[in-house]
């Protein structure tokens, strides 16, 4: 009798160690590379960059309804209105500049959209100029003179008095308020013809799920550092080098909203990271990390960084106009914390992923 228990005994426990070895050993079940890239990039497709797209659309819409209204009754009550909608468009637009890749980028559809600085020397020749001041025209002419920029210039490069006197009673004031209504329309037309222009590529889009630099996925990501890299040099270190008008190299100055800017910008990337998009939770980049390279301490340092830098832009009080002169420190502070995103993406990251970095910060943005 004892020995049958002990041989029971012996079974009992050979059966336990096995099981614990194989709880023990057992490897988590990763997604293939491919349905994970596809995965990520149907997400930030359809819930991203369809939806980012329709919005512009909308916004601008709105802001030739403003700049109509405005022409009709041109006060500065509804100076004010297109003051405000111009905002809101070009906002919005800060969500969408940062896709920017493979056919769309080919196009320079987004230099005809925004272009900075604005050549205000040239755009003043125009409006004195003889040519027809319209839509056509517009599209005619330099990335500089059109676009957002050109129209936060006319819109904002004086005080309220004096800009409604140059639309409406000063030399050329019929042709200032032309080309303001040409170059609404024609911003409106550009963001219709983009949006006509991500549908078309769509299909591809989703599809490319190659290794290398043609791969969707490698775009997607080199287009996130390069807005990185933008934010971080152009329309930040810019404005610290400058030795004189060091406010005049931030991107928005003349409607002080530039910090607003780059927060919509950071939000954006952060939320492409995420695959977040407007309350829906999508598969995105942190989700390609962990299902499929299983590289979850990546995930962790990209998530922390970005949380850093917010929160330097959200700490600033007042436009960063101001900040530039009252605390320089913290625009320091948020340069850096910007590089610290970029080498994890550029290193750790792109390495885990197979990334081919395509992007240098002498690209420009």
């Amino acid at each position: 009798m004892k020995k049958k228990i002990l041989g029971m005994a012996v079974i009992l426990f050979a059966f336990s160690c096995g099981n614990d070895d194989s709880v023990t050993n057992e490897e988590p079940t990763l997604l293939p590379v491919e349905e994970g890239r596809s995965q990520q990039i149907t997400a930030l497709y359809d819930y991203q960059i369809k939806v980012n797209q329709a919005a512009h659309v909308a916004v601008l819409n709105n802001l030739v309804t403003q700049s109509l209204a405005f022409e009709a009754n041109a006060t500065e009550s509804e100076l004010v209105d297109l003051q405000e909608a111009w905002k809101t468009a070009f906002l919005n637009w800060k969500s969408n500049e940062v896709f920017n890749l493979g056919a769309i980028q080919s196009s320079f559809i987004h230099t005809r959209i925004n272009q900075w600085p604005t050549n205000f020397e040239a755009l003043e020749e125009n409006i004195a100029g003889e040519e027809t001041l319209n839509s056509a025209f517009v599209s005619s002419v330099g990335a500089n003179t059109k676009g957002y920029s050109a129209i936060e210039y006319l819109l904002f490069h004086d005080t309220n008095a004096n800009i409604l006197t140059e639309l409406t009673t000063a030399e050329y004031a019929e042709r200032r308020m032309q080309y303001l209504l040409a170059l609404i329309e024609n911003l409106a037309e550009q963001a219709a013809f983009l949006q006509t222009f991500w549908e078309g590529v769509e299909p591809s889009f989703k599809s490319n799920l190659e290794t290398g630099v043609n791969g969707s996925q490698n775009q997607v990501v080199n287009a996130i550092i390069a807005s990185l890299e933008g934010m971080k040099g152009t329309k930040i270190e810019e404005a610290l080098n400058a030795e004189t008008d060091a406010v005049t190299y931030f991107e928005a100055y003349r409607s002080r909203t530039s910090k607003e800017a780059l927060i919509v910008n950071l939000n954006t990337l952060y939320n492409s990271y995420l695959g977040e998009y407007e309350g829906e939770s999508g598969f995105g980049l942190d989700d390609y990390l962990i299902e499929v390279l299983d590289r979850p301490e990546i995930d962790t340092a990209l998530q922390e960084a970005f949380v850093v830098a917010m929160n330097d832009l959200e700490a600033m009080d007042g436009a960063i106009e101001d900040i530039l002169v009252s605390d320089v420190t913290a625009l320091e502070t948020l340069r850096t914390d910007l590089q610290t995103i970029i080498g994890l993406l550029k290193t750790d990251f792109s390495s885990a992923a197979s990334i081919v970095v395509t992007f240098n910060d002498t690209d420009g943005d």
